[in-house]
């Protein structure tokens, strides 16, 4: 017993040593078989490889290898030819005379070749993509953001002759066809002619040679994209051999809009006036830095910078923009204008822009851009002048804060935003006026001099912010303290005619303080109704009611008033305001348009003297509300109304 029990450890030790011996015998013989695998055994694996997901038909001729024993062999595959995915069509994508590389055979049989030394002569490919965004030579159905997950595989060695390609992008409205050859004297070269837009173009790839290069090396390539519908040419390094994963270049682009280049980088942008931009990139895998950018847009004069990063499936984006000069009417193409002309001729001109919040085919974007616009231009009158501000976009909510926008005095300050997290998209203005000119906001010459305040606070649904404003909720105030009023305008208004008719006569460019003017309208589904709306000049103060409509921007208000001082004959008739916002008609107690009322007529005043001695008379209609009223008026609290129109 004990004999045996000490001879089982040695005996348990000689089994586990010879067991070893065997495995490790087993596994040279493995390895040394991988050396020597038949390029037959490899057929198989490459079909594999060429078919994909897409489970494609494929055929090959014949695979050899150069040598017996090897491990990184270099693998001859003949008469090759892959077909068209399904959803692409008839015909073939892929023909290849013969191809062979130099690749390691456990990464062959690991599914994960990586050959670093190409030769392909007789190369027939058709590259596709679907007006989905499909590629034939993706496996995906559709541009995914792990492409780049599996990088290319280094290349120390291309060489490809007597070869050609044809692309067809459906998405992008491009075709093009040409041969496509590299070696060791001339590098890269692809030439291919073809349509975009459906207007000829031409196609030119030039990049160094490969044999010979260190495959990390930089890598110089230039592009040119020639078309009446887009001009566009980049010259730059990779950062490796063929490595269009990480690269930096110059651009310049020219084309009769901005939406034509975006048909190329699919960036999301918009149709334009013609563009004429220079850029300098860097690209990093999913990643794309803007770090120079400047040219023009229409009339328009840009420079800025831009960082748009890809994580966690959104794209973020950090920009920021300067212009020297901006006119919007270049942010929109002849189409665009064309739209905008035939709906200003059919519902007549407007003051709430047609701007489009819509975000619903905004894709998973977010990010934030600081602007300033030195010059605003226009093709109209306009008291803007300039605009500065921070946008940002966060799962559909866009806000615009800092926000100042130079008018021709003052200026506007305040912020906007747009949710479009759910249903109709829901705007929100908060804004303040201070330090402008009531003449030059309204044009109304010197009548009334006086600097205002304002505060527009409004909310409302809808895709564009017209559309919005038109349901809006909220206030909208505009305010003034202190100023002159021209002093027949300020007895007009107290509708007090023999005093007019003395200073026509007497002095008619005399003046007489402004002791405040208030328009405060209260918003409800889009109806401006006064809240109150007050003049207080001196020697008279009017009182308004009435309401704007700001679906189709209607104005029905009556200014009615009294004189402070004596008043021997008062006008009947109240000051009326009607018309739109774009082309108010206001009617001057009973002497017709504003115009008439500042050089009135002999027959005018006349017709006015007639209608106001009948109702002192008591001839004639009369109205209960204006009689109480022509009583002696007291003087608004100026500093309640004005203070409780700016909270």
């Amino acid at each position: 017993m004990n004999d045996t029990s000490s001879r089982f450890p040695a005996f348990a030790s000689r089994r586990i040593r010879l067991i070893i011996a065997a495995i490790c015998a087993v596994l040279l013989l493995i390895i040394l078989l991988l050396g020597a695998v038949p390029a037959s055994l490899l057929q198989g694996l490459i079909r594999h490889e060429l078919q994909g997901a897409s489970d494609r038909d494929v055929e090959i001729g014949a695979v050899s290898r150069d040598s017996f024993f090897s491990y990184s062999p270099v693998i001859t595959v003949r008469d090759v030819r892959v077909a068209q995915p399904d959803w692409a069509g008839q015909g073939d994508f892929l023909i290849v005379k013969s191809i062979s590389a130099r690749v390691a055979v456990l990464d062959v049989i690991a599914g994960n070749a990586k050959p670093d030394r190409v030769r392909i002569d007789g190369l027939d490919i058709s590259l596709i993509r679907s007006k989905e965004g499909r590629r034939n030579w993706d496996d995906d159905d559709a541009d995914s953001d792990d492409e780049n997950e599996n990088p290319a595989p280094v290349l120390t060695d291309l060489d490809i002759s007597n070869s050609h390609f044809s692309f067809t992008d459906r998405k992008r409205d491009l075709t093009l066809d040409g041969p496509i050859s590299v070696d060791s004297k001339n590098g890269l070269r692809a030439d291919a002619s073809g349509t975009f837009l459906k207007s000829k173009a031409t196609l030119s790839i030039t990049a160094g040679t490969i044999a010979g290069t260190d495959p990390s090396a930089d890598y110089p390539f230039k592009l040119s994209l020639q078309s009446p519908a887009l001009r566009l040419t980049a010259q730059g390094q990779m950062q490796g051999v063929l490595n269009a994963d990480r690269f930096t270049a110059s651009l310049s682009a020219r084309a009769p809009t901005l939406k034509n280049l975006d048909r190329i980088i699919e960036a999301g942008l918009f149709g334009t006036q013609p563009i004429n931009l220079r850029a300098n990139i860097r690209h990093e895998d999913k990643d794309w830095f803007v770090t120079k950018l400047n040219g023009s847009i229409g009339r328009s004069r840009l420079s800025g910078k831009a960082d748009i990063l890809k994580r966690d499936g959104r794209t973020k984006i950090n920009a920021e923009i300067h212009a020297a000069t901006l006119d919007f009417d270049d942010l929109a193409d002849d189409a665009g204008l064309a739209r905008a002309a035939a709906l200003k001729k059919r519902i007549g001109p407007r003051i709430l822009p047609n701007t489009r919040i819509n975000l619903s085919k905004m894709g998973p974007t977010d990010g934030q851009m600081d602007f300033t616009i030195d010059r605003l231009l226009s093709r109209r009158e306009t008291v803007f002048r300039s605009l500065n501000g921070r946008l940002s976009l966060d799962h559909k909510v866009v806000r615009i804060t800092n926000l100042v926008v130079g008018l021709k005095s003052g200026k506007m300050t305040g912020s906007v935003q747009v949710d479009h997290r759910s249903g109709a998209p829901k705007l929100m203005t908060d804004l303040t006026l201070t330090g402008a000119s009531l003449s030059d906001l309204i044009g109304n010459g010197d009548i009334i001099t006086a600097n205002i305040r304002g505060r527009v606070r409004l909310s409302g649904s809808g895709d564009t912010v017209r559309e919005a404003l038109e349901k809006a909720d909220g206030k909208a105030a505009m305010v003034a303290s202190g100023g002159s009023v021209r002093a027949t305008v300020a007895h007009v208004l107290g509708q007090n005619l023999s005093g007019a008719v003395g200073k026509i006569i007497d002095d008619p460019q005399a003046r007489v303080p402004l002791r405040c003017l208030v328009a405060n309208f209260q918003a409800s589904n889009g109806i401006l109704t006064p809240a109150p709306l007050a003049v207080d000049t001196e020697i008279s103060i009017g009182r308004g009611e009435g309401r704007i409509v700001l679906d189709g921007e209607k104005i029905s208000l009556v200014l009615r008033g009294g004189a402070k001082g004596k008043s021997a004959l008062r006008i009947v008739d109240p000051i009326k305001i009607s018309g739109t916002l774009t082309a108010p008609e206001v009617s001057v107690a009973g002497l017709g348009k504003a115009e008439a009322a500042e050089k009135p007529s002999l027959g005018d005043v006349l017709k006015v003297a007639t209608k106001s001695i009948g109702s002192a008379l008591g001839i004639g209609s009369s109205d209960k509300q204006d009689q109480a009223f022509i009583q002696k008026p007291k003087s608004l609290n100026c500093d309640a109304v004005v203070a409780a129109a700016m909270r």
